[in-house]
């Protein structure tokens, strides 16, 4: 994957580029710094999750990662404490002299730490730096790093940087994920490939942390039932108006043919759409997590099989399908490579994926409106800004975009949709329901509250993007 002035960014097996890694760190570490060989290897190394950047071939920059699992006695011997989950930490980052300046290294980091906590999801993080050299604990510090303690002899003592809790690993996150936004808005950015791909294709899915992901999007608190079922079912609505011509644009392959819906929901839009022409005479099936839409969508759906799963493991035999439909499930999910991993598992060689979601880059409206968009953005498990990114992600997993179509829903009085060119007009109610169904409002009441005050006093036009992706799996990618 390129990026600016050559420089491109690749994951790195030990076997494959470990001594050329030990030289880059042995020419910046030892030579340069003046620090002892002992610096320059990690007992962890043919076992890391090395990140290199390249120019012209050439390493000019790397950063590593290390895994250890809750009860490893390295972590005792720093005094830190037992956690639930794996502890990850995050070292050896150096760069030639010639290329600093330019942000390559923390930029590479930056994407590093966004994709171990999406697709890891560490109960902490940490690093061991030279007490002594005070740059290094400042500069971590502003990364959301605090100092836990210093362990070793006066000479080569460490201090040890930590980000632990609940509430700090995910401020962690979201703050790494902002900061890749931001390098990606540049536009000469440096395109850090998909972790998930690697470690899979390197047969380490193991890492994967694929039942404490789903554990997120089954969480009771997410969802109210029954408020949430009235606004799903009411959001379905106005999605089915929207997709008519959506569906009836793509290229289905002619039944019979078999569909698998992932994060089926309440049922009502599927059964729907079963009905309509290009997919008429499909064998229809269905997986969703969340009990109480379970339980609905089976009643929805008497004549498909809607079973227990989740996006990340739908529990479905590989290539076994010829469509995959995911409506409103990318922005959902912390994951979006797992899956496309799992889209890709499922589906037969030249297979569609066909994504319906929001995509709030598109959002205009009231400033009380935008905070509140905001805030959830920061509370939300998902990201409601995926569908920019998806085609490129897609496209490392094996998927082709074939179509795209881009629809402006805009606010307007009467309670029915009314259609025009990539337009359709809908009531301040269905506006509402699309913008903040799936996730739990209890955090953010003064602010929804503060929005429907001001939207209630005055008549304001509020506008958002649906975006619909139709990609075809390459049949030489399919397996993996």
């Amino acid at each position: 994957m390129s990026g600016r002035s050559g420089i491109e960014a690749r994951w790195i097996d030990w076997d494959d580029g470990g001594d050329e890694i030990v030289g880059i760190r042995r020419r910046v570490l030892r030579d340069e710094l003046g620090w002892t060989e002992d610096w320059v290897r990690h007992d962890k190394d043919p076992e890391g999750i090395h990140l290199c950047a390249f120019d012209n071939g050439e390493i000019m920059a790397a950063i590593s990662a290390y895994v250890y699992e809750p009860g490893a006695p390295e972590l005792a011997a720093m005094g830190l404490a037992d956690t639930d989950g794996p502890t990850v930490q995050i070292g050896k980052r150096v760069e030639l002299p010639a290329y600093r300046g330019r942000l390559i290294s923390a930029e590479a980091g930056t994407s590093m730490l966004r994709q171990i906590c999406e697709s890891l999801v560490p109960s902490r993080f940490f690093l061991a730096v030279p007490a002594w050299v005070q740059q290094l604990i400042d500069r971590y510090a502003r990364r959301n790093f605090v100092y836990h303690a210093e362990v070793g002899a006066s000479d080569k003592a460490l201090a040890i940087m930590k980000v632990e809790g609940k509430e700090e690993l995910e401020e962690f996150y979201l703050k790494h994920r902002d900061l890749t936004r931001d390098y990606s808005a540049r536009g000469d950015g440096i395109p850090v490939p998909s972790l998930v791909r690697f470690l899979v294709d390197g047969g380490r899915e193991g890492l994967l942390a694929i039942e404490r992901l789903a554990a997120e999007i089954r969480r009771p608190e997410m969802l109210s039932p029954r408020t949430e079922m009235s606004r799903l079912i009411a959001r379905n609505e106005v999605v089915l108006t929207e997709q008519r011509s959506r569906l009836a644009s793509a290229p289905f392959p002619p039944p019979p043919a078999s569909l698998l819906d992932i994060g089926t929901g309440s049922g009502e839009y599927l059964a729907a759409v079963a009905g309509t022409r290009p997919l008429a005479g499909y064998h229809l099936r269905g997986v969703e997590p969340v009990a109480p839409l379970l339980s609905r969508a089976r009643s929805s759906l008497p004549d498909c099989d809607v079973r227990e799963g989740t996006a990340y493991a739908t529990g479905e035999p590989g290539a076994s399908h010829d469509v995959v439909t995911a409506n409103f499930m990318f922005a959902h999910l912390r994951s979006p490579d797992l899956l496309l991993l799992e889209t890709r598992r499922v589906l037969r060689p030249g297979g569609l994926l066909y994504v319906v979601d929001v995509d709030d880059r598109g959002f205009s409206g009231p400033e009380a409106i935008t905070r509140l968009i905001h805030r959830r953005g920061r509370a939300y498990t998902g990201d409601r800004l995926i569908m920019n990114d998806l085609p490129k992600r897609a496209e490392e997993f094996g998927f082709r975009l074939v179509r795209r179509f881009s629809t402006a829903l805009r606010s307007a009085a009467g309670p029915e949709p009314r259609s025009g060119h990539d337009e359709l007009l809908i009531g301040e109610r269905d506006v509402w329901n699309i913008l903040f169904s799936g996730c739990s409002q209890a955090d953010m009441e003064e602010l929804l509250q503060e929005a429907r005050d001001v939207c209630s006093s005055k008549q304001y036009e509020i506008s958002m993007v649906l975006e619909t992706h139709v990609y075809r799996l390459t049949p030489s990618r399919r397996s993996g």
